[in-house]
């Protein structure tokens, strides 16, 4: 389990990081070669995610979405730009079908078939951003169930 350190007395006054007051975050290569450090070691056998520590307190895991979040955030600090946005309230098609994994036609046939509500803003289809998550975690649910199925299916019948 990798640390993320917050708090002071971690050597984080030594960067050069800028907070601008429209939420940008400036940082210099001293911070990238960490986040490079910490990919390669979240990367080494054995290591188990990211831990948030305070102070001299215990790691506290972090949960794993957060932690897959995080540690995409540091690869592409490491490989020298990111950027990190909420998403907005209503996505274009060609947001919505990347979001979910899918082709932009296929999204619109999805669209036609009532699997998932849209909105006409002039020319253009829109979708809340809710329900294409909802989408994709029921898409990701039923792949996960399939495999699982077939998992079963070639414990019981597989060859050996």
């Amino acid at each position: 389990m990798q640390r993320v350190v917050s708090g002071r007395g971690t050597g984080w006054g030594a960067m050069m990081t800028v907070l601008l007051t429209n939420g940008t975050v400036f940082v210099d290569d001293d911070l990238r070669a960490q986040a490079a450090d910490l990919v390669r070691r979240a990367q080494e056998p054995g290591s188990r995610g990211l831990a948030l520590v305070s102070g001299d307190t215990e790691g506290v895991a972090l949960g794993p979405d957060l932690n897959t979040f995080l540690f995409q955030v540091l690869v592409g600090l490491a490989r020298g730009s990111v950027s990190v946005t909420a998403l907005p309230e209503e996505l274009t098609t060609t947001v919505a079908a990347e979001l979910i994994g899918v082709s932009r036609p296929t999204l619109m046939k999805m669209v036609r078939d009532g699997v998932l509500p849209s909105r006409m803003a002039g020319s253009h289809t829109r979708l809340r951003t809710s329900d294409v998550l909802a989408l994709r975690k029921t898409r990701a649910r039923e792949r996960r169930e399939a495999f699982e199925a077939l998992l079963r299916f070639d414990e019981e019948f597989g060859a050996d």
